[in-house]
């Protein structure tokens, strides 16, 4: 059984559109393929990820520089990294199966991503509030691009999408590069305006 807050949402695709590829990758569209469609099967049925109520904010809030400052080291010694790690870790792994080739079969599996989202939001705003708009965005976008990929899939049976899915999968995936854009930013500025950065770049380790 799948625990609360868990979302099983694997997927399988074959890609055989030319506008997918060339939203991936950034290449020419070949004209003779524009009316191919990518095939998508789910190998489970996704859980809508649930609401998660934001944590309490300390008070009193942190007004001065040097308050804000220390604040923002003690949300990130106590979870604060881990969470930052573990959502750039997770979204790496889930753009490594994104499709970038034609015919190309993979298997999405956004089940790691969904449980870094949670965690990220179980842990609250970072007493920042340049930080926290860019780390908030981030979790919104990246969320909100599981949903879109997710529903594109078909639900009657049909292992071909339609146009209008195809390109609900295409919108879901921008706004999962928002997400990452959103996600490195955060991390820019805990490293820029306090100092804090993981002991290994999340974005160069192996995945």
């Amino acid at each position: 059984m799948t625990r609360p807050g868990r979302a099983r949402v694997a997927l399988l695709l074959t890609v055989v559109t030319a506008a997918l590829l060339t939203a991936c990758t950034g290449t020419d569209a070949d004209p003779s393929r524009a009316d191919a469609t990518p095939t998508t099967r789910p190998t489970s049925s996704p859980t809508p990820t649930p609401s998660w109520p934001p944590s309490p904010t300390a008070s009193p809030t942190p007004s001065t520089a040097a308050e804000i400052a220390e604040a923002v080291d003690k949300w990130y010694t106590y979870g604060g990294e881990t969470a930052v790690v573990s959502l750039i870790e997770e979204a790496r792994n889930a753009e490594s199966d994104r499709p970038r080739e034609a015919f190309e079969l993979v298997v999405l599996d956004f089940d790691g991503l969904t449980d870094a989202l949670g965690t990220a939001r179980l842990m609250g705003p970072i007493p920042d509030p340049r930080t926290q708009t860019a780390w908030a965005a981030a979790i919104e976008h990246l969320d909100g691009a599981v949903r879109e990929v997710l529903a594109s899939v078909p639900k009657d049976g049909r292992t071909i999408q339609s146009p209008q899915e195809t390109g609900q999968m295409l919108r879901g995936w921008s706004t999962f590069d928002e997400g990452i854009k959103s996600l490195k930013a955060a991390q820019a500025l805990l490293n820029r305006r306090f100092g804090l950065k993981p002991s290994v770049d999340p974005w160069e380790a192996g995945v």
